[in-house]
């Protein structure tokens, strides 16, 4: 329990250098981007191709974007110190409203994802550790390889192109609720299901080469109590922690999803927000990400252990298990 305690504390620790750095980066790569702030956004505002530059400057300042890089990142800092995160340039609401507004649906995506993703991962990881040289145990070890190479957003405007036009259903694009998530979220989780399936598939191979396994069949023990009994508590550990960090990485690739299927999340929000360089929506809301990936990445780091403690207990009773096994064998 110390050690927990003491890997939590070292990892906060670490978190917050991290987000200073997350936070630089994107500031530095949009302030030091082409075109000036003031003049994007007035032409954004008054709805006009061009504007005099006395009047953008004059924009900027009222804005508080007048000044230099350092300048600009250490107001910024300043008000995150006093847990004021600004407005948006872009609609002047609160960087927190625009942000939790949109991000409710990338968030609700990701997950989605996840759960399709642990679904299909565990059903045919599991049943391809037991059927060694099945067809599915042959299609793990080809989708985890083809899986790396294929982006998620490239095989979204596939599933587009044959929803739209090949089968012609029109709500295919556009958001009308959950229901309008199901595509891309599902199209996410079995690109990324190959390594976990391994994962799943190599630890339930694991446990089944047992001879505890053969003796537990022969006392009349079914494939599922198996499964349950000996094999989860196996797999688990890993799984869940595979999980936790595929969620991380969905809430960034969801936001090129929302994109192809024209969902309103926090992908277009984010991308108009680079267009007219908002500094503050942009930091502020990859501040926010920044902490939900750390605080998932946290907690993968205490579940793993957690569980695999647990997993300990379970393997001293398998090798009492397996004695018993050796005596009357």
């Amino acid at each position: 329990m110390k050690l927990l305690r003491r890997r939590w504390f070292r990892n906060i620790l670490f978190f917050f250098p991290i987000l200073i750095i997350i936070t630089l980066i994107a500031f530095a790569i949009v302030y030091f981007s082409p075109g000036d702030a003031g003049n994007l956004l007035l032409m954004k505002h008054l709805s006009k191709n061009i504007v005099s530059k006395s009047d953008a400057a004059d924009y900027a300042r009222r804005l508080g974007f007048d000044g230099s890089f350092f300048e600009l990142y250490g107001k910024w800092m300043k008000n995150i110190l006093r847990g004021d995160f600004g407005r948006s340039a872009l609609n002047g609401e609160t960087v927190i409203k625009v942000f939790w507004s949109k991000y409710k649906i990338t968030f609700l995506m990701a997950l989605i994802s996840i759960a399709v993703e642990i679904i299909i991962s565990f059903s045919m990881g599991l049943y391809a550790g037991i059927k060694k040289g099945s067809a599915a145990d042959r299609f793990i070890n080809f989708w985890a390889v083809v899986s790396c190479a294929i982006p998620p957003f490239w095989i979204g405007l596939i599933a587009l192109w044959f929803l739209t036009i090949k089968l012609q259903w029109k709500h295919a694009i556009g958001y009308s609720g959950i229901t309008s998530l199901i595509i891309p979220a599902l199209i996410m989780g079995v690109i990324s299901m190959g390594f976990m399936s391994k994962i799943v598939r190599a630890k339930t191979r694991d446990v089944m080469n047992k001879g505890f396994v053969e003796f537990s069949y022969s006392q009349g023990l079914s494939n599922f109590d198996i499964l349950i009994y000996h094999v989860l508590p196996h797999v688990l550990p890993a799984a869940i922690s595979i999980a936790i960090l595929d969620l991380s990485s969905f809430l960034g690739g969801a936001v090129l999803m929302e994109k192809v299927f024209n969902i309103p999340g926090f992908g277009d929000t984010l991308i108009e927000a680079i267009k007219f360089k908002d500094y503050f929506l942009i930091s502020g809301s990859l501040f926010f990400i920044g902490i939900m990936i750390c605080a998932l990445n946290l907690i993968a780091d205490t579940i793993y252990p957690k569980l695999d403690m647990r997993n300990e207990n379970e393997i001293g009773s398998l090798n009492k298990r397996e004695l018993l096994y050796a005596e009357n064998y």
